[in-house]
C-alpha cells in the first residue's frame, strides 16, 4: 500500500492548523489508507525565530542603506537572546514572561514599535498578557522586515512569494525564481521536509496550496523531491490550482508535480493512491474530468492528529478584539456545510464546486465531529470557515451544543439576512458564538441588487443589531469599485459604515477593492455589468482575475485611500463627526443617505415577537421556582422575583420545563393549546404582554 505525506507549505496560518490536510487525512484514513501530515509553515517559524535560526539569518548581513535594518542588525545579540522567550510565551508555554516582556528595555525595538499607541489605554493594569502578546507581535514583524531586506523579498509571516505568484501568466516567471540559489529560509524549509521524508518514507507527497502566497514554497519543496527522491510522486491541490489553473496550457508545472488536483481532493487523491481512474486531475498528458463527488457526510470529520499543536503561536497585531480572532487563539477550523446555501453573488466563484454544490449533514453528526476534534486537539474553540453558514443549521447546532452541555466558543461567516432574529442570536450566544463576519459589500441597495446579494442595507443593519444585543461581535467585509459604482455611491456607502460604527453595531471591517474573477457571474458576462474585458485569450498558466475597462469618471485608487483612512478612524472610535464626503479629495458631494438610517433599525420590532404557530419555544435560562407571588428565576447574578397570577405562574413553570428539554420540540401551537387548560383568556393576551417580554429577557426564546 502506498503511503502519502500531506504537506501544508509556508506560510498559511501561525495560530492554528489550516484544515485542508486534516480533512484529507480524515477521509483517507477512514478509507484504510496510510497517511501522515505536516505543517512546514509553523515548523519553519519555530526554527527561524530561535537563537540558532536568527544566527544564520544575521550571518548573511551585507550592509544596508535603511537605518531600521542597520538598527536591527546592531541589536542582533539582543534578538538572539530573547527569541526563545518570545516564542515560548506566544505558544502559551510560559505565561509568567508577560511581566518581563512589558518592561521597558527587555525586547529590542525597531521600526514597527513606532506604530504602537498608548498601551495603557488598551490594556490598563490588568491586561499584561495581552499587552505582552501585542509587543511580541511587533518584535516578530521587525524581524520579518529584516528578513525581507537581507534574505529574500518574498518573506512574510503568513505568505511566501505572494507578489511573484499573484496573476502570473507564464510559468517561466516562477521557473526563473526556482533557478536561483536557495536562501537560508528555503534551506531550513527543505531540511524540515527532508526529516519528514526520512521519518515517514512516503511514496506520495501531496502539497496543498490554498493561496498564491504558498505556491513558491510548494514548488521549492517539489523541486527538492524531484532532485533528491525521484521515486516519490508529487501532487499539488487546494484553492490556488482549483481557481487559477483550470485552463492552463503551459505544462511547466509538471516538471515539479506529477498531478494537479482540482476542487475537493478526497476522491482525486484516493484514486491516485489506489491506482484508480483519475478524477478532476491534470497530468502532463491531459485533464481527467469526471463528475463524481464526495458528500459532506462522506468527507467526514477532519483528523488533526500528527500536526504540531504545541508549536502554534497566538499573535496580536491589532488591539481590535474582532480582528484578533484571525491570529489569536488555537481555533479548530471546520466546515459546517460544503458550498454556499445562497451561491448567487455576482462577484463570487459561483460556477466552481466549492461554492455551487451545497451539501450539509445533520446537526447531531456535526456536533459529534466537534467533540471528536476537541479530543484530538485539546482545544474547545472553533472557527467555522463556511462561505456563509446557514441560519437554520446554526440554530440546530446551537440547540445540540446546549443539549449536550458542551462548553465551546466559536465564530463563523454568515450573510446578514432576515433569518438572524434577536432570539436566534441569543440562542447562538448561549451556545458559545462570540463573533460573526459577513459581507455588507458596497453598502448600497442599488449595487447590492446588481450583485444579487439578497439583502438590503436595512436588513443587514437589523441583523447586526440583533447580534450586538446578543453580545456577539460583528466584522463586515466591504467592497468598493464594483462596475458602475459612482463616486456618490461610494460616499454613501461610507456614510452607512460610519453610522454602523457610531451605533456600535460593527466592531471591525475591511475595505476590499473589487476584483472580477473568471469563475464569477460578473467575470463570465462583464458586459452585462457595464464593463469591457481587456484580455480575450486566457493566459498559458494562471487565470483568475479578469482585467476590465470602464468609464469610471473618478480616481478609484484615491477613493480607496479615502475609505481606508476613514475606516481606520472609525475602528479607533474617532472621526464620526466628520461628514463622509470630507474624507474624499476634490469637490465631493454630501451623502444622500438618511442620517437616521441605522438608528431607525435600532427601534424596529424584532421578528421574534411576531406570533407563529410553527415556531419553537426554547428555554435557555437558569432554574425557575414557583413562589407565592409568581416565579423566581435563579440565575448567575442571584434570584429575580417576578409577579404572576396563579394560573399564569403554573402555566409558565410547566412550559419552561418543556421548553428546557432541548431534545424535544415544543411549538407555539402546542403552547397555545396548553394555555387553554389554565383559563378562558386567549394565549395572545399573555404573548403580547410585558410579562411575556420579562420572561424573554431571562431566556424564553422563539426560534
Amino acid at each position: 500500500m502506498k503511503k502519502t505525506l500531506l504537506v501544508t507549505p509556508p506560510f498559511v496560518q501561525l495560530n492554528c492548523p489550516y484544515p485542508a490536510t486534516a480533512y484529507l487525512a480524515g477521509y483517507l484514513r477512514r478509507r484504510g489508507l496510510e497517511v501522515a501530515q505536516a505543517d512546514l509553515g509553523i515548523e519553519l517559524i519555530d526554527r527561524l525565530f530561535s537563537k540558532e535560526g536568527l544566527e544564520a539569518i544575521f550571518a548573511g548581513y551585507t550592509g544596508s542603506d535603511d537605518p531600521n535594518i542597520r538598527r536591527i542588525h546592531a541589536l542582533r545579540r539582543e534578538y538572539m537572546a530573547t527569541a526563545g522567550s518570545v516564542v515560548r510565551f506566544l505558544r502559551g508555554d510560559d505565561p509568567t514572561l508577560a511581566g518581563l516582556i512589558c518592561t521597558d528595555g527587555y525586547l529590542p525595538q525597531a521600526g514597527r514599535f513606532a506604530a504602537i499607541d498608548d498601551l495603557s489605554y488598551y490594556f490598563g493594569t490588568l491586561g499584561t498578557q495581552d499587552c505582552a502578546k501585542h509587543l511580541c507581535t511587533f518584535y516578530l514583524q521587525d524581524l520579518a522586515d529584516y528578513i525581507r531586506a537581507m534574505v529574500t523579498p518574498h518573506f512574510e509571516l503568513v505568505r511566501y512569494g505572494e507578489s511573484i505568484a499573484s496573476a502570473v501568466s507564464d510559468f517561466e516567471v516562477l521557473e526563473r525564481e526556482l533557478a536561483e540559489p536557495l536562501n537560508v529560509i528555503e534551506r531550513e524549509m527543505l531540511a524540515l521536509l527532508e526529516r519528514h521524508i526520512d521519518k515517514e518514507k512516503p511514496d506520495i507527497i501531496s502539497i496543498t496550496v490554498p493561496f498564491p502566497g504558498n505556491l513558491l514554497a510548494a514548488l521549492r519543496c517539489a523541486q527538492h523531491v524531484k532532485q533528491s527522491h525521484p521515486g516519490i510522486e508529487t501532487i499539488i491541490g487546494g484553492g490556488y490550482p482549483s481557481t487559477e489553473l483550470r485552463a492552463m496550457s503551459d505544462k511547466g508545472i509538471f516538471r515539479y508535480f506529477d498531478y494537479v488536483s482540482l476542487d475537493d481532493g478526497e476522491l482525486s487523491l484516493e484514486r491516485i493512491i489506489t491506482g484508480g481512474e483519475l478524477i478532476r486531475t491534470y497530468t502532463a498528458e491531459k485533464y481527467h474530468d469526471h463528475t463524481e463527488t464526495v458528500s459532506h457526510l462522506e468527507r467526514g470529520c477532519p483528523d488533526f492528529r500528527g500536526l504540531p499543536h504545541r508549536l502554534y503561536l497566538s499573535l496580536t497585531e491589532l488591539t481590535n478584539p474582532m480582528h484578533r480572532l484571525w491570529s489569536d487563539g488555537r481555533w479548530n477550523k471546520m466546515m459546517i456545510a460544503h458550498g454556499c446555501y445562497w451561491a448567487k453573488c455576482a462577484f463570487c466563484d459561483t460556477s466552481l464546486d466549492y461554492i455551487c454544490r451545497y451539501d450539509t449533514v445533520p446537526a447531531a453528526i456535526f456536533v459529534d465531529w466537534m467533540e471528536e476534534v476537541m479530543a484530538q486537539t485539546g482545544s474547545h474553540g472553533f472557527h467555522f470557515v463556511d462561505e456563509a453558514a446557514p441560519p437554520k443549521l446554526l440554530k440546530e447546532i446551537s440547540l445540540e451544543i446546549l443539549r449536550r452541555g458542551l462548553q465551546v466558543s466559536w465564530w463563523t461567516n454568515i450573510r446578514f439576512e432576515n433569518g438572524y432574529t434577536g432570539d436566534l442570536c441569543q440562542l447562538m450566544a448561549a451556545a458559545g458564538c462570540i463573533a460573526v463576519s459577513g459581507g455588507l459589500e458596497v453598502a448600497s441597495d442599488r449595487i447590492l441588487g446588481l450583485i444579487n446579494k439578497g439583502v438590503t442595507v436595512e436588513q443587514a443593519a437589523l441583523a447586526m443589531r440583533n447580534f450586538f444585543r446578543a453580545g456577539i461581535m460583528v466584522h463586515t467585509y466591504l467592497m468598493y469599485g464594483f462596475p458602475t459604482q459612482t463616486l456618490q455611491e461610494t460616499i454613501d456607502s461610507l456614510e452607512v459604515v460610519r453610522q454602523l460604527f457610531q451605533a456600535e453595531l460593527v466592531h471591525s471591517a475591511f475595505w476590499h477593492r473589487y476584483a472580477m474573477t473568471v469563475h464569477s457571474p460578473s467575470g463570465c458576462r462583464p458586459e452585462a455589468f457595464g464593463v469591457r474585458r481587456k484580455q480575450l485569450q486566457p493566459n498559458a498558466f494562471a487565470n483568475n482575475e479578469v482585467w476590465f475597462a470602464e468609464d469610471r469618471g473618478y480616481n478609484i485608487n484615491q477613493a480607496g485611500e479615502s475609505l481606508r483612512e476613514a475606516l481606520a478612524a472609525y475602528m479607533a472610535g474617532e472621526g464620526f463627526e466628520r461628514p463622509a464626503h470630507k474624507w474624499f479629495a476634490g469637490k465631493a458631494q454630501p451623502t444622500t443617505v438618511e442620517p437616521t438610517l441605522v438608528q431607525d433599525q435600532m427601534i424596529r420590532p424584532d421578528s421574534s415577537r411576531i406570533y407563529n404557530d410553527d415556531a419553537r419555544l426554547v428555554w435557555i435560562g437558569a432554574g425557575v421556582e414557583r413562589t407565592a407571588e409568581g416565579i423566581a428565576v435563579l440565575d448567575r447574578t442571584g434570584e429575580k422575583a417576578l409577579k404572576f397570577g396563579e394560573a399564569e405562574a403554573d402555566f409558565l413553570i410547566r412550559i419552561i420545563g418543556m421548553a428546557g428539554n432541548l431534545g424535544e420540540k415544543l411549538t407555539f401551537r402546542q403552547v397555545r393549546e396548553l394555555y387553554a387548560e389554565y383559563g378562558t383568556e386567549p394565549f395572545s393576551y399573555l404573548y403580547h404582554s410585558k410579562k411575556w417580554d420579562q420572561m424573554r429577557g431571562f431566556g424564553l426564546l422563539q426560534i
